[in-house]
């Protein structure tokens, strides 16, 4: 019997490429034989963490198309071509069962290509409300999965929409908050908060943070709890934010955090970002959270992944705007001095888990693959 053979394509983010590689290990995992290759842009994210993951990666030209009609408009399209064209000589090449596409502009140019090869497509959405490369390619594909319910009503689609959830690493569902403190030296007393904007910060978060120190609801909570706030505030920032805290006892700085899943999981309480993988993660873990919604991501899709989150119960959503010192510290007083409150909305947080979402994604792929 020949081995499985996939195409896979998803890049320009980590929100597209992680759970990309979450697929290819799940296929190895079902078939140790499969052969699979990745298709992205040589300056997209993926040209490193592919290759770092033990893939092939094979460079297709492609960009974001401007909403504007102007020259980047046109090289887009130019680039559209070019990159189909790429496509069509490796999947002639390659001749892959299964061609699976996680969002971003560089799946267009591959589906677009496997489509006219007949060749199976599956996309995978990580977003409540999809990206437009997806919702573009939607009627071209054999199945598409979705993460999050109601994200279905965005595609116009005769092909199969599959709620199955964002792929995770299997270490957020097998960490614990006790497990998690003791690995990074943290005391098991305290109440923990976790503040991160992302790999790149968020100055807003940042600016929040350190305006506690002025607000006397926060300082009179740190007289009457054991309160920590680990802050990652991005590498750009980290040099004046270190600055600003110091002498500040409660508050911890970091550029970059290494070993995320551990600091998330020790945590009590998360603010950050709604990006569709740190909810997953959030979720995977149970983990009660304040959601600032990126306001600048396309289509809005952060504020649609919270809501989800806050409908839930899992969450507290607040926009960008409205996020300040002293509209945490009222949030901080209530959350921390209700500890039913936080464990309820990490068990509802727990409930939008979806363990086995790879192994879903996968089996919807094997299907097309079979009809």
């Amino acid at each position: 019997m020949n081995p499985l053979k996939v195409v896979i394509a998803g890049g320009g983010t980590s929100g597209h490429i992680n759970p990309a590689l979450a697929i290819a290990d799940q296929i190895r995992i079902d078939h140790p034989d499969a052969i699979i290759r990745f298709a992205g842009t040589s300056r997209g994210l993926e040209n490193q963490l592919v290759p770092k993951a033990g893939y092939d990666f094979t460079p297709i030209r492609a960009r974001g198309l401007p909403s504007r009609i102007n020259k980047a408009f046109f090289a887009a399209i130019a680039d559209f071509f070019a990159g189909r064209a790429q496509s069509r000589r490796l999947l002639k090449d390659f001749r892959p069962d299964a061609v699976v596409g996680t969002g971003g502009y560089v799946c267009s140019p591959l589906v677009a290509a496997a489509a006219s090869l007949n060749i199976p497509v599956l996309l995978h959405e990580q977003n409540a409300y999809p990206g437009r490369s997806n919702r573009l390619l939607a009627h071209r594909s054999s199945v598409v999965c979705i993460s999050m319910p109601g994200a279905e009503r965005y595609f116009r689609t005769k092909a199969p929409i599959v709620l199955t959830g964002n792929p995770v690493r299997a270490l957020f569902f097998q960490l614990d908050q006790a497990s998690a403190r003791t690995h990074l030296g943290w005391t098991h007393e305290k109440r923990i908060l976790l503040a991160t904007g992302g790999s790149l910060g968020a100055q807003r978060i940042n600016e929040t943070i350190l305006g506690l120190k002025d607000e006397p609801v926060f300082q009179k909570l740190l007289q009457d709890q054991a309160i920590e706030i680990h802050l990652a505030c991005g590498q750009q920032h980290y040099p004046a934010i270190r600055a600003a805290a110091a002498g500040l006892a409660w508050l911890k700085v970091y550029d970059y955090l290494h070993e995320m899943p551990h600091y998330l999981a020790g945590a009590d309480l998360v603010l950050g970002r709604a990006g569709a993988m740190t909810c997953a993660e959030l979720a995977a873990l149970g983990k009660p959270s304040i959601l600032v919604p990126y306001p600048f991501a396309a289509g809005d899709h952060q504020t649609a992944n919270a809501s989800v989150f806050e409908q839930s119960g899992a969450a507290i959503r607040v926009a960008n705007s409205d996020l300040n010192a002293a509209w945490l510290s009222s949030q901080l007083e209530t959350l921390f001095g209700q500890p039913d409150l936080l464990g309820n909305m990490g068990r509802q947080a727990q409930l939008l888990a979806m363990p086995d979402a790879a192994a879903k994604i996968c089996s919807s792929l094997y299907a097309t693959i079979r009809t």
